[in-house]
């Protein structure tokens, strides 16, 4: 029963990922423009401290990003683990920034002699300023932060659920 438990958190935070991708293709059909991006960002989740780069694109009205992340427990430990997402918004443009509710889906591993398996699924906001609008080079200040679930495996009998939450502040560059 507590095996079914994770397939069904799995299940539902894909079907969620994909369902806001495909509506936001969907509003974005009539937009053939995607832009790439590559971003940073140095973060905060529950007790663990996290750099992470980001590869996606963004259209007109959705954003889709892959993340990967090297992160440790807390200052003092010393355990290092790593971190593979993907996170799908809708976006909002402003004047001079703009607003993406997303919903993300990370997995993240605690290696040896730990062995320590993480699920996160987080709903949150990313605000992104567009910091040098009109150089060459453009980069664009993120802040970025949500509240969702998490689940720690540490063994067949042994999870965690627990609440889980972050907060990231990164450098964005686009090539536009």
């Amino acid at each position: 029963m507590v095996g079914s438990n994770t397939y069904y958190f799995r299940f539902w935070v894909m079907f969620l990922t994909i369902f806001l991708i495909g509506f936001s293709n969907k509003i974005s059909a009539q937009e053939f423009k995607h832009t790439p991006f590559i971003a940073y960002s140095f973060g905060l989740q529950k007790m663990d401290f996290i750099h992470q780069l980001a590869a996606g694109f963004q259209g007109k009205h959705m954003r889709l990003e892959l993340q990967h992340g090297v992160g440790q427990r807390n200052l003092a430990s010393g355990l290092v683990f790593s971190q593979t997402g993907i996170q799908s918004a809708y976006s909002i443009q402003l004047d001079k920034a703009s607003l993406h509710p997303f919903l993300r889906y990370s997995y993240g591993l605690l290696g040896k002699p730990f062995g320590f398996q993480y699920h996160r699924a987080e709903l949150g906001m990313l605000c992104i300023v567009e910091w040098s609008r009109f150089t060459k080079i453009p980069f664009d200040l993120t802040f970025s932060s949500g509240l969702g679930k998490g689940l720690e495996i540490q063994a067949v009998n042994n999870r965690h659920r627990y609440l889980d939450y972050s907060i990231n502040l990164g450098l964005q560059y686009a090539f536009r």
